[in-house]
């Protein structure tokens, strides 16, 4: 009989802490699709620039997806080809704006940059 009181005691604490446990997604930082979205904002591209680059994106997660596909390439092999591609992304995207949205985005960019040195250093 102590034993089943002993159970059912443990099987209550656990039921109860398991809902404490639990992580909260809320408080999580938001995706990096959010970021994109900001800095269109932030740039504030007209819809014919957004067309332009909506183009070149889809063609570039084409190739990206393409890239990770690609079993006869190694981990190394897909992130240095990746890298490449989105050096294209970033030449197309200054292609698309004016020099004022120019400058805002390369201001991002250095942003981005040292924001990550900085986490690599944690």
């Amino acid at each position: 009989m102590k034993q089943i009181k002993w159970l059912m005691a443990g099987a209550l604490a656990l039921a109860l802490s398991g809902p404490a446990m639990a992580d909260d997604k809320d408080d999580k930082k938001p995706a990096a699709k959010g970021n994109r979205t900001n800095i269109i904002k932030e740039l504030g591209l007209t819809k014919e620039q957004r067309q332009k680059l909506a183009g070149t994106n889809k063609e570039i997660r084409e190739k990206v997806g393409e890239i990770r596909k690609n079993n006869d390439l190694d981990k190394k092999a897909k992130a240095a080809k990746i890298r490449e591609i989105n050096k294209t992304r970033v030449e197309a995207i200054k292609k698309v704006l004016n020099e004022e949205q120019l400058k805002k985005y390369e201001e991002i960019l250095a942003k981005r940059k040292t924001g990550g040195k900085k986490n690599k250093d944690k």
